[in-house]
């Protein structure tokens, strides 16, 4: 079994308001915990290095479908899983991301449920979003 302190995990440190106590709070508790935090700037790019096992375990907040598409297939055909960060099923158009491995899953998850809620709580919007007009969504959040 693989442990979330012992493994490589990858975010993106960007800044918006109503996320900002909850980004520090849990780059705070990753550093303290996993052996690094990597930062590559493309969404993409980090869904494919997990995929090839480069790291364990990627969250980030604020996504776009372009930023995420491609890596999501990549990371899905390679055995990779990939929720919202409060465990829900995931779409390109959600606005939080929770990729892993199925052995850091649940302790990641463990982890990220309780700052996605406050972050809602204080008025972050991690739902769909740019879902462009007449496109009916019948992924993510909608299967549930």
């Amino acid at each position: 079994m693989m442990f979330v302190h012992v493994c490589w995990q990858v975010t993106e440190f960007v800044y918006y308001e109503e996320l900002w106590p909850t980004m520090q709070w849990l780059h705070r508790v990753f550093t303290q915990s996993a052996m690094g935090i990597r930062a590559s700037g493309a969404a993409a790019v980090n869904l494919c290095h997990l995929a090839a096992g480069q790291v364990d375990a990627y969250y980030q907040f604020m996504l776009k479908p372009w930023d995420v598409a491609a890596g999501v297939i990549i990371l899905e055909e390679a055995g990779g899983r990939i929720t919202t960060t409060d465990g829900s099923a995931y779409s390109a158009f959600d606005r939080s991301l929770l990729a892993t491995n199925d052995a850091l899953y649940e302790q990641m998850l463990r982890k990220l449920e309780g700052p996605t809620a406050r972050a809602l709580d204080n008025g972050a919007q991690l739902g769909p979003a740019n879902i462009p007009d007449g496109y009916k969504l019948r992924t993510g959040a909608q299967l549930e």
